[in-house]
């Protein structure tokens, strides 16, 4: 599961199967675009160096929504800065978040129903499976737990709580441990791992 999808599967209430952001300042298509680039990251696909990524993309992929974003980016305008690449897939690939819903309904992972009686009325996605979930929710537990946590992790950890989520996936002592992580991710810097970096600059970008 890409990690956009799992970001978007902790982003919406299980139930309602609507997007609920505790920030209200959060986009959930620039937070989906940017997971995306930690995606592409996490392949092999995606360079980063100086604030700015570059994809290769002729290498292939297996999930409509990756390939999509790896076309739009490895086009003439392949290099650029992090709020840009991200600005041009909200731009190209609108709705994304939606996108990654229909495609976690099509896996049987979220249901699909009409918000009312009205044929043409917006689709809600309520959670199918509690094990898809889970899955996200222990994403962010090791990489609260871990010395070097993966991009995954550590990048589903600054994303959810950008969209203000942390809380709802997080309990206690680790969601006091996950908001303590992610307010001093400089720390974590000092690594010099570019994965590390790139995450680090993607909330720098999400933040200004």
């Amino acid at each position: 599961m890409l990690i956009a999808e799992q970001l978007v599967l902790l982003c919406i209430n299980p139930q309602r199967g609507q997007f609920e952001l505790g920030r209200s300042h959060a986009d959930m298509d620039a937070l989906a675009a940017g997971a995306l680039l930690l995606d592409l990251c996490e392949q092999k696909r995606l360079r980063f160096n100086q604030q700015h990524v570059a994809v290769d993309g002729k290498l292939p992929t297996t999930h409509p929504q990756l390939e999509a974003a790896a076309h739009v980016l490895s086009g003439p305008t392949n290099g650029l800065p992090i709020a840009a690449a991200i600005d041009l897939m909200v731009a190209r690939l609108h709705p994304l978040a939606i996108h990654l819903l229909e495609s976690l309904f099509r896996r049987d992972v979220l249901h699909r129903v009409r918000s009312s009686w009205w044929p043409f009325s917006p689709y809600r996605f309520p959670l199918r499976s509690l094990q898809a979930r889970n899955e996200a929710i222990q994403q962010l537990s090791m990489a609260v737990k871990a010395e070097a946590p993966s991009v995954r992790g550590l990048g589903l950890l600054v994303l959810v709580d950008l969209a203000g989520q942390l809380a709802t996936s997080l309990a206690g002592l680790q969601h006091e441990a996950a908001a303590d992580k992610v307010l001093h991710l400089g720390r974590a810097r000092s690594s010099g791992a570019p994965d590390v970096e790139l995450v680090f600059q993607l909330r720098q970008t999400f933040t200004r």
